[in-house]
């Protein structure tokens, strides 16, 4: 008998230590994002500023002791990898929270999954079907950390007609979510404004020769392109557009935000895009020093999309734990969290950034040139 009771008792502490133990390891976070596709560009600088955030804080001693460790998930740009690897996070990795993409197609395609459990994703999608239900209803798990597309479009807008442009082409991916959600509500914002649309032109992934497209656009005359589509197709557009003869503006979205000067193989005058940061503030600037410095890599935009929502959830993590449904219900409470990428705090109601400030900048040559802030509204 009192073997019975030592064995029990043994049992009952090795139980115990090993509830510690679970208690006290890692915190586990995902990271879903395009690593080897056609947006890895994107998913690559996402994922460095969250390791860059995580290493920071565990190299400080982690949270309250515990080290937080990033499980990395290579979408490959492809809407079936970006489900699996979502489900093998959720459902075998224990992560407390996944950091999403900023590919509007995958927050699509996971957001209907997202349902089913309790794991908060804290992404950067900027199509509002990403967060919002087709009822208007936010879907419970998935979050936006930079404005959506109609409040980009609409900032865009807005500068434009400020600065005198008043007749219009439009070019978009019909196929692509992300060029999709940003062209209707700038042609909305610019034609209230009293300017004109006058040529509207779509293509598909397909298409890489963009000349017989742009055609009609240079014969409507106008002064500026709306281009917005991802990095490879922008540059192959701009290109071809310019080699056309068109000297006219280019709007563009956030991908052309740098790299793209660099990428672009010449001057980028006349291109105006929209970016999450500003590179002359002094914090920006150091952070771009010290990645440099450390691991050869130029930081971009989504790399401090990528350090912000890291160092969120380490302050969720401190302040409510790791429990999933924990930190999804304080991630929807995130409020006025001082940021490199500015103010956020998190609209209950749509699971989107409120007031969230963007910038304006153009080129001269290659080099940015920063024009004006303004507020999402």
């Amino acid at each position: 008998m009192k073997k019975v009771l030592s064995l029990v008792l043994m049992l009952a502490m090795l139980l115990g230590m090993s509830t510690v133990f679970a208690t006290e390891g890692p915190i586990n976070i995902g990271c879903l994002q395009d690593i080897s596709g056609p947006t890895s560009s994107l998913g690559n600088m996402v994922y460095g500023g969250v390791k860059w955030a995580v290493d920071e804080i565990n190299a400080a001693g982690g949270v309250n002791g515990r080290m937080i460790n990033v499980i990395l998930y290579d979408t490959k740009g492809d809407v079936t990898e970006a489900i699996n690897a979502y489900t093998r996070a959720v459902t075998s990795d224990g992560v407390s929270a996944i950091v999403g993409p900023p590919v509007a197609n995958i927050g699509l395609a996971v957001a209907p999954e997202s349902e089913n459990n309790d794991v908060p994703i804290l992404g950067f999608a900027i199509d509002k079907n990403c967060q919002l239900k087709p009822d208007g209803t936010p879907y419970k798990n998935m979050f936006a950390f930079q404005p959506a597309a109609h409040q980009q479009s609409a900032i865009m807008g807005e500068f434009a007609i400020k600065n005198g442009f008043t007749k219009f082409g439009v070019v978009y991916n019909e196929g692509n979510a992300y060029s999709v959600s940003l062209q209707a509500p700038f042609i909305e914002t610019v034609t209230a404004g009293g300017a004109e649309v006058a040529q509207v032109v779509t293509y598909t992934k397909n298409d890489k020769d963009f000349r017989t497209l742009l055609q009609p656009i240079l014969n409507a005359d106008v002064e500026a392109v709306f281009i917005p589509n991802y990095t490879q197709e922008l540059i192959l557009i701009a290109q071809q557009i310019r080699s056309m003869g068109f000297e006219g503006a280019l709007i563009c979205g956030l991908d052309a935000c740098p790299p793209f000067n660099t990428l672009f193989g010449e001057p980028a005058d006349g291109i105006y895009f929209i970016n999450n940061i500003d590179g002359t503030e002094p914090a920006i600037i150091d952070m771009v020093n010290n990645v440099k410095t450390a691991t050869g890599i130029d930081a971009t935009n989504k790399f401090f999309l990528g350090y912000d929502v890291a160092n969120i959830l380490k302050g969720i993590f401190e302040e409510v734990g790791t429990n999933p449904a924990d930190v999804r219900d304080a991630v929807e409470k995130v409020t006025d969290y001082k940021g490199l990428t500015g103010n956020i705090t998190i609209d209950p109601a749509t699971h989107m950034p409120k007031g969230l400030e963007m910038v304006m900048f153009k080129y001269e040559g290659s080099t940015p040139i920063m024009l004006e802030r303004y507020a999402a509204d």
